[in-house]
């Protein structure tokens, strides 16, 4: 399905969106715009990965946009964006997708009925483009980043559930693949060098968009190292804390169990089995024993 979205004659401008389109289709609106025959394939290759090259007088551009239907557990760049292709030149932007984008989508209302200040020419259209592909990753990297706040107040509040490292490693795994897709857009926005004067700002604002979303990917992969590093680190210090107790136990019970040992061994001649105290006596030495150990961890803290 294809259908032109703006076409204008003064100055001459034409903007054709093609949705989910077949070899023979594409085959034939390309050689009718006299596009080049090899970009089609990278077209109709779905996970093909951002690029951008000259043919002519021809720019062949493919972005990846986010998806909002993709999988929660999806952690490849293939599993969780979708491609666009855009080939543009004087007067002429074509876009090819395989399903209908909301990044697409709102271009198309954009431009549709153009009433903005200014002349509309391609390149307005292509900066809104690679604009809303790349705003598409706001939203995952906002989630992102509340699960890597909820997971921080998790480990450093008591009595709370430790997230699964599960849940983290898929965050990290994600945001990785995000962030080297970023870092691939932006190589690509490098390149688009505009040839007119008045593509400058254009090009000049979606430069600034690309390396602000590279930053915060890249500052949510730093906060997603420092959460596993906080949750190893918690990890041993409550494996610490439950050591300690067991030892505190130990050191306890430990003479107690010395005493009643010799005391268990029944010989004929313990001169504490004929006094009449000497059970009870042996009762309050184990006791004065453990206020002693008692005391003594008080002192040094170790009950606090």
């Amino acid at each position: 399905m294809w259908q032109t979205v703006v076409e204008r004659a003064d100055p001459p401008l034409k903007w054709i969106d093609v949705v989910g389109p077949d070899r023979r289709e594409l085959t034939e609106l390309a050689s009718d715009f006299g596009f080049h025959s090899m970009s089609i394939e990278d077209c109709l290759d779905p996970w093909h990965l951002p690029k951008v090259e000259r043919i002519g007088d021809t720019t062949f551009l493919i972005l990846r946009v986010f998806d909002p239907n993709s999988p929660p557990s999806g952690g490849t760049i293939q599993d969780v964006t979708r491609k666009i292709a855009i080939y543009f030149r004087a007067g002429l932007i074509f876009t090819v997708h395989r399903v209908d984008l909301p990044a697409v989508r709102l271009a198309r209302e954009q431009f549709a009925h153009w009433s903005g200040t200014g002349t509309l020419h391609e390149t307005r259209i292509l900066g809104y483009l690679i604009n809303s592909a790349l705003d598409s990753f706001e939203a995952p990297l906002e989630v992102a980043e509340r699960t890597i706040d909820g997971c921080e107040d998790a480990l450093l509040t008591q009595n709370t559930p430790t997230p699964d490292l599960q849940t983290v490693h898929g965050i990290k795994r994600r945001g990785g693949g995000i962030k080297r897709l970023l870092l691939q857009t932006n190589a690509v926005i490098q390149r688009l060098v505009p040839v007119q004067e008045r593509a400058g700002a254009v090009f000049q604002d979606v430069k600034e968009n690309a390396e602000s979303y590279y930053f915060y990917a890249e500052q949510l992969m730093d906060e997603i190292n420092n959460l596993q590093s906080l949750h190893v680190a918690m990890a041993s210090q409550r494996a610490g804390d439950t050591m300690r107790v067991l030892t505190v136990f130990s050191a306890f019970f430990l003479p107690l169990t010395f005493i009643v040992g010799i005391y268990g061994m029944n010989f004929r001649w313990m001169p504490e089995l004929e006094h009449r105290w000497g059970y009870p006596g042996v009762l309050v030495l184990m006791g004065v024993v453990c206020l002693g150990i008692a005391a003594w961890f008080r002192r040094r803290g170790w009950l606090g």
